[in-house]
């Protein structure tokens, strides 16, 4: 007896059993799956007239083999998912469009024919017979699949495309430069940690190092980051009673000037060391740094030196990203997304790709793929397809890393004009990058009952945003930007942390119970090993409630 009627008769067997599918269908069995058959889908839709079968892709398939296995062309089924490319992606949901009320039988990859599939056995009340809990187990344990792998790899704070200041600005804060001697560079870690002693009521010496360059429009960001700080200093003074000489120094974007800069002794005398931005010239500081026992703070983003107890990364680190959003909305037991219906939108024109595959792999089999398109032509398509993917009897959670403000509202737009009448409950998940979007209808955030993991959010509506605001626009004549907020908060926390726990800073501001009044979310910071640098894992949730307030879930 051949391979192909054994497979045959295995199935045959299922069937006389009593094996009927579930709601998506019985799995292959182990020989027809090792020839990728086409797993055909139980799921009928009809939108506006059209008869569709949701069919999700399995590892293996191709547009050509579920076409044939459904008897229809893949011009129609790239043309119902407003597909432009043949390639699929692993568990992306497709619109089948239905030619006849059977179903055709599957076809495997190696023959290109027919091969007979279990057929949902009808009971008297026209439902599927469930198959045995022996079965059922069986063919979870084929169905297991291999995820494609990827990285989390966003980089929005890597390395700021604007940022801080070529001008100098003071209010009321002495700017000086620290006399000191000169310094050996290149001595290497001191793995220790401990800080060099400080006077918690003397003068604290700020060195700030930014990456000021001829006609470099970042320029005007460090400025307005610097001026942050300066209003950072009036706070701390006021409300801890610090007092602190500020120098700021012009750090270019090489560690040659940042080198140059250590050997000159200007820093020699510091008590805190903020910056430089970027990583390539961040190395010849933190090495000094760790000689002299100095805290050094990167503004801006991850800068390397895993190894160095003395660095603290105010950048929220990336990895950490969605361990909340997961955690609140991944589907796992005893939370309330359990039992959720899963959408992950993949945008054709504008992907996030490292997004994707982040979530993929976390959500698995959880969530139903679409590939979204902005061409207009294609508006209905991505109607039916939401239509398709939502479902009425449970909550749905709706991944959306799209960045590009455009893009993000035909997303958005479509997913609440598809819910006008509320037949949907929808929450939708978006990206860090949320935060810096302005130029859209936020109207959509509130209807959609939108989460996005931000740890740089600030909620204009507090009392001490309201003051920030006040006295910015009095002492500069403009209003403050993002970067002025981060200005504000580092030299807030960590003037503070100084003049409050002098050299035990960095173990009582590990425990977590440091909280100043800070403009934006604010900091956690952990090593994540031993003797190493210190970095910022504060990834809260911004929530837009459908009753039009926002709130931060920590």
């Amino acid at each position: 007896m051949n391979r192909n009627l054994l497979s045959i008769v295995f199935c045959l067997t299922l069937l006389l059993l009593g094996g009927g599918g579930e709601e998506g269908g019985l799995m292959s069995t182990p020989t027809l799956r090792a020839q990728n058959v086409v797993q055909l889908s139980n799921r009928p839709i009809t939108i506006r007239g059209q008869r569709y079968w949701i069919h999700k892709v399995r590892k293996g398939e191709t547009l050509a083999m579920i076409a044939k296995a459904y008897a229809v062309s893949q011009d129609e089924i790239k043309k119902a998912n407003s597909l432009t490319r043949e390639t699929l992606r692993n568990r992306q949901t497709l619109l089948i469009p239905r030619v006849g009320l059977q179903r055709p039988q599957p076809v495997t990859e190696q023959t290109g024919t027919q091969a007979t599939e279990p057929v949902p056995v009808e009971t008297a009340a026209g439902q599927p017979k469930r198959q045995s809990e022996e079965q059922r187990q069986m063919m979870q344990r084929e169905s297991e699949r291999v995820y494609s792998q990827g990285n989390n790899n966003h980089d929005a704070f890597r390395k700021p495309t604007e940022a801080v200041a070529a001008d100098t600005v003071r209010t009321g804060v002495e700017v000086v430069v620290p006399e000191g001697g000169t310094v050996i560079f290149g001595g290497g870690y001191d793995a220790g940690g401990r800080l060099k002693p400080i006077d918690r009521n003397g003068v604290l010496r700020v060195v700030a190092l930014l990456p000021i360059q001829p006609g470099a429009k970042t320029n005007g960001r460090f400025s307005e980051f610097y001026k942050g700080m300066l209003m950072g200093l009036e706070a701390a003074k006021r409300e801890e009673g610090l007092s602190a000489d500020v120098l700021v120094l012009n750090s270019g974007a090489s560690g040659a000037k940042v080198e140059e800069i250590v050997r000159s002794g200007k820093l020699d005398q510091a008590d805190l060391i903020i910056g430089p931005a970027y990583a390539e010239a961040f190395e010849p500081v933190a090495a000094f740094a760790a000689g002299r026992g100095i805290p050094v703070v990167s503004p801006l983003g991850e800068v390397g030196a895993e190894g160095n107890p003395y660095v603290f990364e105010a950048a929220p680190a990336d990895g950490e990203a969605y361990r909340q959003v997961f955690e609140h909305f991944g589907g796992a037991e005893g939370t309330g997304s359990e039992g959720a219906n899963f959408v992950l939108i993949d945008h054709v024109e504008h992907p996030d790709s490292a997004t994707v595959n982040l979530i993929e792999r976390q959500l698995g089999d959880k969530a139903a793929t679409m590939s979204f398109t902005s061409n207009r032509a294609q508006s209905h398509a991505m109607d039916v397809w939401l239509n398709a993917a939502l479902d009425r009897g449970m909550e749905n959670i709706v991944y959306v890393p799209v960045n590009r403000a455009d893009a993000l509202e035909g997303v958005l737009s479509h997913l609440s004009s598809i819910n006008i009448l509320g037949k949907y409950r929808i929450k939708v998940i978006g990206t860090p990058r949320w935060e810096w979007i302005s130029n859209v209808n936020f109207d959509l955030f509130y209807k959609l009952d939108v989460h996005y993991p931000a740890s740089y959010h600030a909620d204009r509506s507090d009392p001490t945003m309201a003051e920030f605001y006040r006295a910015y626009m009095e002492a500069f004549g403009e209003l403050p930007s993002p970067y002025s907020f981060r200005g504000y908060d580092v030299i807030r926390y960590f003037g503070g942390a100084l003049k409050r726990f002098g050299s035990d800073m960095p173990a009582r501001i590990a425990d977590g119970k440091y909280r100043p009044q800070l403009l934006q979310v604010g900091y956690e910071f952990r090593q994540k090993q031993l003797g190493g640098k210190y970095c910022n894992v504060n990834w809260p949730l911004v929530h837009y409630k459908p009753n039009y307030t926002v709130e931060v879930i920590r």
